[in-house]
């Protein structure tokens, strides 16, 4: 660390100590990214060290320079303790020639209306998750005798605990890691997100709106998501929730068309994060010379 040389010093949380050694070392500004509430994010997880962890985010967060979010939930959070001057947000920008509507679809066959789950498959929320669909969702959809109607996809990296089962589930099609996620996403006809936890964004909603395909989420995962957007996304709470909406699927009474074009572009209007470092290099600049 003695080593470097910096003009701007950018961190998370969890190497925020790194980050402002180095800052102070080079007099050099220190911008803090934040992708998540901490705190709040291993709330449910790691309980006994929530409450240790947010008295430190708060800390963090009078010692950073510039604060820059990528969650509209976490930039209203964080102006409850910090100058507005100084916290700025970006949405996550999504690589539009790769997630988008055209391009080659994984063939699930059309048989059935095909219900599509990914992530890592190894995250406690996504665990989580795959509890949901298998304990609640499909024994639902199996008591409406709907199973026969619908196919139940996952994919994603890393391994699932073995006591899942999902390669020996009869009512899911388990494909593991794939090579192109977003040619098994235009494949689905729609797709599940139940996760919730509150922090940052869940991209893959974004990646599944961009591919022109609709989602359904647990409300936690919603909070996020910018309103303009969230039109576009099915918000429910519980599997019987979910159920209403993949009956709206099963019937063909869903007819509305996602707009990519305006999600890209509405994701892509502000500034970027070049734009807020040129601006504290400069305001930086202003304050030494004072």
């Amino acid at each position: 660390m003695n080593d470097i040389t910096a003009y701007i010093v950018l961190c998370d949380t969890f190497t925020y100590h790194v980050g402002k050694y180095i800052s102070k070392k080079n007099n050099a500004p220190l911008i803090l990214i934040k992708h998540n509430i901490e705190w709040k994010y291993v709330q449910n997880q790691i309980p006994i060290v929530h409450t240790f962890l947010k008295h430190y985010e708060h800390y963090i967060l009078q010692k950073a320079d510039a604060i820059i979010t990528i969650s509209m939930n976490e930039y209203r959070y964080f102006m409850k303790y910090v100058p507005e001057e100084k916290l700025y947000y970006i949405p996550p920008i999504i690589d539009a020639t790769f997630f988008c509507p055209d391009g080659i679809s994984h063939d699930f066959g059309n048989d059935r209306l095909n219900l599509l789950f990914f992530g890592s498959l190894d995250r406690v929320m996504n665990i989580n998750a795959l509890k949901f669909i298998k304990n609640s969702l499909i024994p639902l959809l199996e008591k409406r005798n709907l199973l026969d109607k619908i196919r139940v996809n996952i994919f994603g990296h890393g391994t699932p605990p073995e006591y899942l089962k999902l390669k020996e589930d009869k009512n899911i099609n388990f494909l593991g890691s794939v090579d192109d996620p977003a040619r098994y996403i235009r494949g689905a006809d729609l797709v599940l997100v139940p996760v919730t936890n509150q922090g940052g964004v869940k991209i893959r909603i974004l990646e599944a709106l961009m591919c022109g395909k609709p989602v359904v989420v647990m409300p936690e995962a919603s909070i996020g998501i910018p309103n303009k957007i969230k039109e576009y996304v099915f918000i429910e709470k519980d599997a019987e929730g979910f159920l209403k909406v993949i009956k709206q699927f099963l019937e063909g009474s869903y007819v509305k068309k996602i707009d990519t074009d305006f999600i890209n572009s509405y994701l892509r209007e502000n500034i970027t994060v070049c734009n807020i470092v040129d601006e504290i290099i400069n305001k930086n600049k202003s304050k030494n010379d004072k």
